[in-house]
């Protein structure tokens, strides 16, 4: 099934409120020790088409808002289609255009510079490497001097950065990240 953006844009209206996505839902692991554990048990979320939302603690439900992982039971609900209905390169296609996931990891790509891992999410998203694009974000986030280096030479903090900057380039209507600030480095006072 092919999501055009129109689709994606339909969200539901209750009152004055337009809700852009919805989320009821249970994930259950399996431990090591053999044992299941709840991650999530009957959460229920909407989110409204503008605004922020802070959710701390809670790395599982980041990754079924952001189409990485799938309920056990429930459904999510984005602008106004059901997961049920999603092929896995709809989930895809959300990720690549609409949001921006900062990891845990970073998930830099080592064997690119810092301003090919930010060029990468344009090209996933179909985009030509944007040069004035990426120069500015890299500013944004205190990189410039860095662009051509590899993520290897660089701070724990600069690589976080550097994933912050790959998930704002695609300006995403939905931005994610687990563990926000865990690794920055304040910037030096001059």
């Amino acid at each position: 099934m092919s999501l055009p953006s129109e689709e994606w844009r339909d969200c539901t209206v209750r009152g004055n409120q337009k809700y852009c996505g919805n989320l009821r839902s249970q994930k259950t692991y399996l431990s090591k020790g053999g044992g299941s554990v709840n991650a999530l048990d009957g959460v229920s979320l909407s989110f409204g088409e503008r605004g922020i939302v802070f959710i701390l603690g809670k790395s599982t439900l980041l990754d079924l808002c952001g189409g990485f992982d799938f309920p056990d039971g429930g459904e999510i609900v984005i602008n106004g289609q059901s997961d049920k209905t999603f092929l896995r390169t709809d989930f895809d296609s959300y990720r690549n255009t609409y949001v921006g996931f900062v990891f845990q990891e970073y998930n830099v790509l080592d064997e690119f510079s810092v301003d090919d891992n930010i060029s990468l999410a344009l090209d996933l998203q179909g985009k030509n490497k944007d040069r004035h694009a990426v120069e500015d974000i890299l500013k944004k986030v205190d990189l410039s001097v860095s662009a051509k280096r590899k993520p290897s030479t660089l701070s724990e903090g600069q690589k976080q950065r550097i994933a912050i900057a790959r998930a704002l380039v695609k300006d995403p209507e939905t931005f994610l990240q687990t563990n926000l600030r865990a690794r920055l480095t304040p910037k030096p006072e001059n």
